[in-house]
């Protein structure tokens, strides 16, 4: 990961069902992500739970914790978000503003399995997706106006009005 923990987070109470490509749209709405790392159980292959991602800015990261903390829910699991080597999240810090998207370049990801999600926060958003590495995906959200379109190694994530498609 990265050698700046202050732009790293940590990502916990993850369902192994959630896939990289899912996680990587839900966390590229709080600015550019350069990394995301979802650690592996060496024996079974199968996701431990969490996961690190990487911003471009200590102040991206802050913003990310105060955004998505207590308010992303992915299979009926509340995500937990927290500054990496940070023990507690702190509570003194003050609530996430709508702002429109920090940078319109994201980072690198890896798409897996067809997955489903469905993440709700306190600024409107609304981000029910199924995305699929094989055949076409879809998505539809309720968004804050100033989000602009997202384009990685051939996938694209885009607002447009209320819709949100991912691609």
């Amino acid at each position: 990961m990265s050698a700046k923990p202050a732009c790293t987070v940590y990502i916990g109470n993850l369902d192994e069902r959630v896939s990289d490509r899912v996680l990587y749209d839900i966390l590229i709405q709080a600015g550019r992500v350069i990394d995301l790392y979802i650690p592996r159980d060496r024996e079974t292959d199968r996701p431990k739970g969490f996961a690190f991602v990487e911003y471009e800015t200590e102040e991206i990261a802050n913003y990310a914790v105060r955004l998505f903390s207590g308010l992303v829910n992915l299979y009926n699991r509340t995500l937990k978000f927290a500054i990496s080597g940070q023990d507690k999240p702190s509570l003194s810090l003050p609530p996430a503003t709508p702002s429109s998207n920090p940078s319109s370049k994201p980072g690198p990801h890896r798409v897996t399995n067809n997955t489903s999600a469905t993440s709700q926060n306190s600024t409107g958003l609304s981000l029910s997706c199924i995305c699929s590495s094989q055949s076409g995906s879809y998505a539809q959200a309720s968004v804050s106006p100033g989000l602009v379109n997202q384009h990685h190694k051939g996938y694209t994530s885009s607002f447009q009005g209320n819709d949100f498609d991912c691609s």
